[in-house]
């Protein structure tokens, strides 16, 4: 499976903790993971592939974007970063037929195979029906009045009819075109831009915050969790509904996180050891070859 997270920096433990929840629950199932960004360090890329030392069912692919791509591209919503806008260039920047993207605020739950399965040969992408959009009468703002619309956190892309009708360039030109006039950003241009090409699933693979409060019944089926709004599960202030979830996972990730680091000390300390011991024999070396040259000198 391949599965796209668009982040920054200061997502990084929140994306470990989304990969832990994927892999804990999905051990059978292999991922490419796909983490578009622009300025993710050495030591961040350490901190995921941490991961290796619980699970073997993965490769990550670092994809770096230049910012200056979506530097005309407008932020209204405080606290969503411009790499949300990184999802429009998926189609380009893999050569897959398929992928799940997934906002990094999310935990999975479960098996998502029957997600990820979903036939959309004949759809631009699948997602949820986003309930808070449906409460708030604003769909009609953007014309899209008894149309679909999906919470972007959590989309099934068909890449391969993305590239075929040049998506990527429709979806640029549609966001510079209308950001004046649209509330949700990325997430309304992607709605409009494929009005009638989007294929609706569960909720249960998209359980905002939103269906946490006035679905809850369905709650215990919910396989992915997305924890919209500003205030998140990490912060100190948050009151919604399923906080141990996030942090079930986020400590295993912490765990596993915290024994890479002891065992990369120890191999580290190990090595030193092993390199301390070679200088010693090249040095007793050095001195043996030193004695015999002046042994054989003295002897001339």
């Amino acid at each position: 499976m391949n599965v796209v997270f668009a982040i920054n920096k200061s997502y990084i433990t929140q994306l470990g903790t989304c990969l832990t929840s994927i892999l804990e629950n999905n051990q059978k199932e292999f991922f490419k993971f796909y983490i578009l960004h622009s300025e993710l360090t050495e030591q961040n890329y350490l901190q995921i592939y941490s991961l290796k030392r619980k699970y073997n069912n993965f490769n990550i692919i670092l994809i770096k974007i230049d910012k200056e791509s979506v530097k005309n591209l407008k932020i209204n919503i405080d606290y969503i970063s411009k790499e949300t806008y990184y999802r429009y260039f998926i189609a380009n920047l893999l050569d897959e037929d398929k992928c799940l993207y997934l906002d990094a605020d999310t935990i999975v739950k479960g098996n998502i195979v029957e997600l990820y399965n979903t036939d959309i040969s004949n759809y631009c992408c699948a997602g949820c029906r986003d309930l808070y959009i449906e409460t708030i009468d604003y769909k009609k703002q953007v014309g899209l009045d008894n149309d679909l619309y999906i919470n972007a956190g959590v989309i099934l892309f068909n890449l391969k009819k993305f590239r075929q009708e040049n998506y990527v360039q429709k979806l640029l030109d549609n966001n510079l075109m209308l950001q004046d006039k649209i509330q949700f950003q990325d997430q309304d241009v992607i709605n409009i831009t494929f009005k009638n090409n989007i294929k609706e699933v569960s909720s249960i693979y998209n359980f905002c915050s939103s269906n946490m409060h006035d679905e809850s019944n369905s709650l215990l089926q919910a396989i992915i969790l997305h924890y919209t709004g500003a205030i998140k599960p990490w912060d100190k202030n948050y009151k919604g509904k399923c906080k141990e979830d996030w942090y079930k996972y986020h400590k295993l990730y912490l765990d596993i996180l915290k024994t890479d680091i002891e065992k990369r000390d120890k191999e580290i300390i190990q090595l030193k050891k092993e390199l301390n011991i070679i200088l010693k024999k090249q040095c007793f070396s050095n001195i043996i070859h030193k004695l015999t040259s002046f042994k054989k000198h003295k002897e001339v």
